[in-house]
């Protein structure tokens, strides 16, 4: 059966095929705008040279351009050169920065209902991921950014994680008692409930416990494996499609009060147009050269057998339940979360990555910010 979505196994070509009009929309020349009225300013700690900067953001920064006929531009510092990549909310309330990650994998307390988007099997893509999870912000996840400081930038859900090991990972028994580095949300739980020794962690930090065998294994998408080089060390990938995470950018409160009111509308729909190409094109198509990579490495893929990965899914079951009752008990509607998510993920199903595109681009969501008139 064809996916219509981009699957973890696909190839570069097969993703290619699936992703024209995010391609369409991040190819803008670029134009010699001059001094622009009002600057964007963009941190993270991801590295200048991922293709997540590279093939998305730079011309992303060009479209935005265009979008606005150069009044809007953006200064850029990547590498966590501007602050720690666990502060971004500090630093986007300190007037430091004004688009950054403020990841809620990074903090289940400060965001406990976000930790819903990391549901096992939930998603199909990170592309329906990301169209969900802005479809249901302002209803379930807003509370928990906005009464933080910060607004909404964009949420990107990533592809599948896979496990990269040196050992093989084919079964519980191979993850009995392993120290796995992985988000410190709901995921830090679905690997202790498979027996394994859960390491909250970021990327980079997981990326340096894996070198120095801190830890066995790091639970990671494919596209950020090749970016920070972690299969130069891993010799095995396993594929288990547990988990998924989001990965939100926060927007400064100031920032968007200086916007004036006719850019706003163009701003907003920059972002939501910007989500969706970054799921598709860094955790798609990034993720597909990233496997092909791999494979010239002599990176070993392993699959889960369908007896085995039945004994994962019955492992990580009570996951779900934990979540809504902790959710419930701090008086949070978790029953409507969790049936809003069910069913949004259920009509997106049926969608491909170019109607999810298209629709991005052509019915933008509005409510993530604050009245375009405010």
């Amino acid at each position: 059966m064809t996916r219509l979505q981009i699957g973890g196994n696909d190839s570069v070509a097969e993703v290619l095929a699936k992703t024209t009009l995010a391609r369409q929309w991040l190819d803008s020349p670029a134009i010699d705008a001059g001094q622009s009225a009002h600057t964007l300013r963009v941190s993270a700690h991801i590295p200048e040279a991922s293709p997540a900067v590279q093939d998305v953001f730079v011309p992303s920064f060009r479209r935005l351009l265009h979008m606005t006929q150069g009044q809007v531009g953006t200064q850029s510092v990547w590498g966590g050169a501007l602050h720690p990549e666990r502060q971004g909310i500090e630093a986007l309330r300190s007037g430091l920065t004004d688009l950054c990650p403020v990841y809620s994998a990074w903090d289940p307390k400060l965001f406990p209902a976000a930790q819903a988007l990391s549901l096992p099997f939930l998603f199909d893509s990170a592309e329906a991921a990301t169209h969900v999870s802005e479809q249901l912000y302002r209803r379930h996840f807003s509370a928990d950014f906005e009464g933080q400081g910060v607004l909404m930038g964009r949420m990107v859900a990533t592809s599948e994680y896979n496990l990269f090991s040196r050992t093989p990972m084919a079964s519980l028994s191979d993850l009995a008692g392993q120290r796995v580095a992985c988000s410190d949300g709901l995921e830090s739980r679905i690997f202790a409930a498979l027996g394994a020794v859960p390491v909250g962690c970021s990327t980079p930090e997981a990326k340096r416990r894996f070198v120095e065998g801190d830890v066995a294994a790091v639970s990671i998408s494919d596209s950020a494996a090749l970016t920070v080089g972690l299969f130069h060390t891993a010799r095995y990938r396993t594929q288990a499609n547990l988990v998924r995470v989001n990965l939100e950018y926060g927007l400064s409160t100031a920032f968007w009060q200086r916007l004036p009111a006719e850019h706003r509308a163009l701003f907003n729909a920059w972002l939501r147009a910007l989500a969706q190409a970054g799921a598709q094109l860094f955790y798609g198509l990034s993720g597909a050269q990233a496997r092909e990579e791999f494979a010239q490495a002599g990176i070993e893929f392993i699959e889960l057998d369908p007896a085995e990965e039945k004994r994962w899914r019955h492992k990580v079951a009570a996951v779900e339940i934990a979540l809504r009752d902790e959710l419930t008990q701090a008086g949070r509607d978790a029953q409507a979360l969790l049936s809003d998510l069910y069913q949004a993920a259920e009509a997106v199903r049926g969608l491909n990555s170019d109607e999810l595109m298209s629709m991005a681009l052509n019915q933008p969501f509005t409510d993530l910010l604050p009245c375009f008139d405010s």
